[in-house]
């Protein structure tokens, strides 16, 4: 008999997390792989899309109800139902998993840690405290705990004091190539048909450093002509971004879109990726646009090198020099050829290690461990 599975989590935005979380999700209903139960603290596009796509979903508003309300009303809507294993995606969504994992008698909890946000002396004091009381959480009462990466379970093991036999490493997944092109009836991208198209896909926040990528563009049009810039992506930093890119007389070749529900005709219009986060996990964007067949510049941080290797599904450029950047992405405007090379490599390597499938299999197959181990202690 397939497990029940709670997924707890936030569905207020359209971020990587939300984009994993909806591909995990459908995929294993898709599979007929465990019973889903989705339980949101926010209404938003990610609980719209998961009940369109026939996943139970609840939503229990953290904006109007105290934590000690939310835990009230989540064992309440529970209490009635089997839940073999209850599985977190954030910080407070994994104190909700183990105070309603007491209260149901779950014992299998897991989370998934979709990146890692860095600690500083400018960040609140009780920020800190938060993050410090969740990491002990995970280590001490989770009975497993997912990176998405090699990179981060390593620094959860460093720097976190995590054991390493507590840490599974499980990619993120995204849809294929043919299943991209059997849902939008296309085969390949879309070309621009005016001019060459850079972009890059993210929330504006510094992590993400798309100072770097208005540098990497202004030096990029005095080297090229008809090349145009855009970023799809909202957040704190939008302002910033703006006026940057006033400051570096980009306004006739940038553009700052607005997140769309739908990223896929996005990604069609482009002929390369720019990623320059100062840290990642595993992107979804950076595996949505391989998927859509973009070849990728990134910056060699996190997990992007587990992604892609450097020269054959896409760049990775190591520092914060933009000439780096700009050297590789100019390659890619005058080499059509390489376009195609790289396009290739990539959509092969999607395929084969980092499909949503593949991701879904994964989980379940920690699903059924857990719930194997603790049947044997019983």
């Amino acid at each position: 008999m397939e497990p029940t599975v709670l997924h707890i989590f936030s569905g207020d935005l359209w971020a990587g997390a939300e984009v994993m979380i909806h591909s995990l999700l459908t995929q294993m209903r898709l599979n007929n792989q465990a019973r889903l139960i989705a339980l949101s603290m926010n209404e938003g596009v990610l609980t719209g899309k998961l009940r369109a796509a026939g996943v139970e979903t609840q939503v229990i508003s953290e904006a109007r109800f105290s934590f000690p309300s939310l835990l009230l009303r989540a064992s309440r809507l529970f209490r009635a139902r089997r839940i073999d294993v209850i599985h977190s995606h954030r910080y407070k969504e994994n104190l909700l998993a183990f105070f309603l994992g007491q209260f149901l008698h779950v014992t299998p909890l897991i989370a998934t840690i979709h990146g890692l946000p860095e600690q500083s002396h400018s960040q609140k004091a009780h920020t800190n405290l938060v993050l410090k009381l969740d990491r002990f959480l995970l280590r001490r009462l989770f009975s497993n705990v997912v990176a998405v990466s090699h990179d981060m379970k390593r620094r959860l093991v460093k720097s976190h004091r995590f054991s390493p036999g507590h840490v599974s490493v499980i990619h993120n997944g995204t849809r294929t190539a043919h299943s991209l092109c059997r849902d939008d009836g296309m085969s390949s991208p879309a070309p621009c048909p005016h001019a060459f198209h850079i972009g890059s896909v993210g929330r504006l926040v510094p992590v993400k450093d798309f100072e770097l990528f208005l540098r990497i563009a202004a030096e990029i049009t005095r080297q090229c002509q008809n090349v145009r810039f855009s970023i799809l992506g909202d957040g704190p930093c939008k302002r910033e971004v703006e006026e940057k890119a006033d400051r570096l007389g980009l306004n006739g070749c940038f553009s700052l879109l607005s997140t769309r529900q739908d990223a896929g005709p996005y990604y069609r219009t482009l002929d390369v990726y720019l990623n320059t986060s100062l840290h990642e996990g595993i992107p979804m964007s950076v595996l949505e646009a391989m998927a859509y067949g973009v070849p990728v510049v990134a910056a060699k941080v996190g997990g992007l090198s587990e992604v892609i290797a450097d020269g054959r599904d896409g760049f990775l450029v190591e520092g914060r020099n933009p000439e780096d950047y700009v050297r590789r992405c100019v390659d890619l405007i005058e080499n059509p050829s390489l376009r195609y090379s790289i396009r290739e490599s990539a959509l092969r390597r999607v395929e084969s290690d980092f499909s949503a499938g593949r991701m879904a299999r994964e989980y379940n197959s920690l699903y059924l461990s857990l719930l194997g181990h603790r049947s044997h202690a019983s």
